[in-house]
């Protein structure tokens, strides 16, 4: 039985202007990640309510990215404090996102979440899916926090309301970023088997505590093999640089297929899991592992390398120079595209200086991409009509400037792999003791991940 709450409308019914803008946002998510890798599709239940329960890595991002995935009007708890602005409230409320509050918001406003948690009982109840983050608030490293019980909470009212015949389940879900603030990069969604609550009811009868901390051990498992996941938060930074410097003679030695991001994935959660252990099991050998990795991330950087040019193992100075003459006859194309998407590409850059938390720096780009460079745009098409007087050339020129924009981007990354060469062979020529030192340490470093993961299954 339904019970009427103070709802936006929206959030109960189909909105075909949700629709089209959402169409528009997914077509600028695909512009705004170099990859979107999606698993587990077929896990989500269809025409049955469902909770969404993402890991909460980016902010803003991490909702439009379920969204963007899974193609559903899906409707979104998030934090309190994006809502204070009336105008952002109706927007976010156009977007089917209601508010949470949490204690940091005040301990006087965490009634009004009975409210909120009301409505989304009712969306549920409407057997429409509905999002909410377990971990109630976002992290800025690659490390699961511990659930809160709103998810067990919401699931376990909706159930005991309609006599556990509602038929809501959870699904968990995975979010990883290859990197979280940076334009053409990757993002990798995972959806988790479903979790039905009904399984639960006679324990809930019984007691409800253990009950909600049943449901919330069985997600943070799924979560656990859904996310990368770094316990080891002392050792965290040596952890982020064996997986990157690894994952290619992983996948390679585990026969894992080739290098996308799926497989990387599988790569990372296999070399975590047996540093865990390694750890664990040699902690003297784990320290020596980590002074080797630490005085190579010194060297790197000291070099300004990266360990893609580090693990070459040639360096043909032909090809530099051919890929150098390449680079200086595309320059005008990297110039136009850098000229015309000057204010598309460096003023989101300025704005997220005064945001603390960087986890808010993607999206404040990426809703600068949706709403205000198409602005930006058609403004300089109109400039160039009027000082050219042809409306046809100023269409030309407008559809030019976002593929302009992609060609500078992808420019740009292939000059910092060529400068990055360049500088190992200046390396390799001026400080041959250095440039020997740094190559040791990188064969050392992976023929010991060599034997630690020797003995790690391929089960991940």
């Amino acid at each position: 039985m339904t019970r009427k709450t103070s709802i936006p409308a929206n959030m109960l019914r189909y909105s075909p202007m949700w629709n089209l803008f959402s169409k528009y946002v997914f077509f600028v998510h695909r512009l705004f990640y170099r990859t979107i890798a999606i698993e587990g599709l077929e896990n989500i239940p269809s025409g049955e309510p469902v909770i969404f329960a993402p890991n909460h890595q980016n902010a803003l991002m991490d909702p439009m990215l379920v969204i963007a995935t899974c193609k559903q009007q899906v409707v979104f708890l998030a934090r309190a404090d994006i809502f204070k602005n009336p105008l952002l409230r109706r927007f976010f409320h156009g977007l089917k996102i209601l508010p949470v509050y949490r204690i940091r918001d005040g301990k006087e406003n965490l009634g009004k979440n009975d409210e909120s948690f009301e409505q989304i009982i009712e969306v549920l109840e409407h057997r429409l899916p509905v999002g909410i983050f377990p971990e109630a608030q976002h992290s800025n490293k690659r490390h699961l926090l511990t659930l809160r019980k709103a998810v067990p909470r919401i699931a376990f009212m909706a159930e005991e309301r309609n006599n556990f015949g509602l038929g809501v389940k959870v699904v968990p879900v995975g979010i990883y970023y290859s990197k979280y603030n940076t334009f053409r990069t990757i993002a990798h969604v995972r959806y988790g088997i479903p979790v039905s609550i009904s399984k639960y009811a006679d324990l809930y009868r019984e007691n409800d505590q253990k009950a909600f901390l049943a449901l919330r051990d069985e997600m943070a498992g799924q979560l656990d093999r859904l996310a990368i996941n770094i316990r080891n938060l002392q050792m965290y930074d040596i952890y982020e640089s064996v997986r990157a410097l690894y994952v290619k003679q992983l996948i390679k030695r585990f026969q894992l297929g080739k290098l996308t991001q799926i497989n990387r994935f599988r790569a990372d959660k296999i070399t975590i899991a047996a540093l865990d252990a390694y750890s664990e099991n040699d902690p003297q050998g784990m320290d020596k592992l980590c002074k080797q990795v630490e005085e190579y991330e010194s060297l790197k950087k000291q070099y300004s390398l990266s360990d893609q040019s580090i693990e070459k193992p040639r360096l043909n100075l032909f090809r530099l120079i051919a890929s150098s003459l390449l680079l200086l006859l595309a320059l005008p194309v990297f110039a136009f595209g850098l000229l015309n998407n000057a204010l598309v590409y460096f003023i989101p850059k300025l704005l997220v200086l005064k945001i603390k938390d960087m986890q808010f720096h993607s999206s404040v780009k990426f809703g600068w991409a949706v709403f205000v460079a198409p602005l930006l745009y058609v403004l300089q098409s109109l400039v160039f009509a009027l000082i050219f007087d042809t409306w046809l050339w100023a269409l030309v020129y407008l559809l030019s400037l976002p593929l302009s924009g992609l060609l500078a981007q992808a420019y740009y990354e292939w000059l910092a792999l060529i400068i990055r060469d360049f500088r190992k062979l200046r390396l390799r020529n001026t400080r041959p003791a250095e440039f020997r030192k740094m190559i040791k340490l990188h064969h050392s470093i992976v023929l010991q991940l060599n034997r630690i993961t020797a003995k790690m299954p391929n089960t991940q």
